[in-house]
């Protein structure tokens, strides 16, 4: 029987060349791959420069006419939302009267919401309510707006009030207004509360409340304390009289309350401060001659 040769020995592997092939070839992979994205990106910038240079406006005209129509009715309704709540939540601007001589036109406001509320008493029979914290005498030109506001919120509470049977309104007061706010912090609105003191049954009371829950411009209940008229009486019951205390508030616009004491503006026109200074000294003499009699 023949003997078969006897098999050659396999040369040994090459490792060093071969794993220095693999690492080119992976090197090589990842080049190519991330020139690929390199160059995906670079195609999505050019993309995104082409689109903004068709959006960019150029000497000032806008895209589309399309476009601007959209913005501008966009605008408007923001505008017009904005100036609905302002008027709902704030008081009316001033009157033309206020910033010609504030302090004249607050001396003849007050004496008429006296008229107002001496005659809404008289109608019903009941105690003209006592006024109180009004300045006796002429307040400073820049405090005449908060005062106002704080008038007119006085006068429509206490009418809102009476036309709710409200049978006894004992006093109404002014309360010093809260800190302006800052204008760079973004709000733009001072609070100005008023006291109420009244005494009515519950029901009443409830009416009353809802009545000034429903007026515009704004009346915010900032407070409500309630308590039984006579000592051992039930608050709850609804024929039993209870003495109950409002604070109410009404906003103002804090540009409205800096107006009319613009003392930088007015130094440049003489013609504004010459009437005011010249009301203030003939009406002082004759406020103070009734004092020593």
């Amino acid at each position: 029987m023949p003997r078969r040769p006897s098999p050659q020995p396999r040369p040994p592997i090459a490792w060093p060349p071969l794993l220095a092939a693999t690492v080119a070839g992976a090197a090589l992979a990842a080049l190519i791959g991330w020139r690929l994205s390199l160059q995906s990106l670079d195609a999505q910038i050019q993309a995104k420069r082409a689109a903004l240079k068709k959006l960019a406006l150029s000497g000032g005209i806008p895209p589309t006419q399309d476009v601007m129509d959209h913005l501008t009715a966009h605008q408007l309704s923001l505008e017009g939302r904005y100036q609905h709540w302002l008027k709902a939540v704030t008081a009316p601007p001033l009157a033309d009267a206020v910033r010609a001589d504030p302090q004249l036109y607050f001396q003849e406001h007050l004496h008429e919401v006296q008229r107002t509320l001496d005659r809404l008493a008289a109608a019903r029979g009941v105690p003209v309510p006592e006024q109180l914290g009004f300045p006796k005498e002429l307040p400073p030109p820049d405090a005449v707006p908060r005062l106002l506001a704080q008038l007119a919120l006085l006068e429509e509470a206490t009418t809102l009030l009476f036309e709710q049977d409200v049978p006894v309104v004992s006093s109404l007061k002014i309360e010093d207004p809260e800190p302006a706010p800052d204008q760079e912090a973004g709000a733009f609105l001072q609070r100005l509360p008023v006291r109420v003191r009244l005494s009515a049954s519950l029901p009443r009371l409830m009416q009353a409340l809802g009545a000034l829950a429903r007026a515009r411009p704004l009346i915010d209940v900032r407070a409500l304390r309630v308590q039984p008229a006579l000592p051992g009486g039930s608050p709850g019951a609804s024929g039993e009289r209870l003495n109950a205390e409002l604070v109410l508030a009404r906003y103002l616009v804090v540009s409205a309350t800096t107006e009319p004491a613009a003392a930088e503006p007015e130094t440049t026109g003489a013609s504004k401060p010459a009437p005011a200074t010249k009301a203030r000294t003939r009406r002082a003499p004759s406020r103070a001659k009734p004092k020593p009699e």
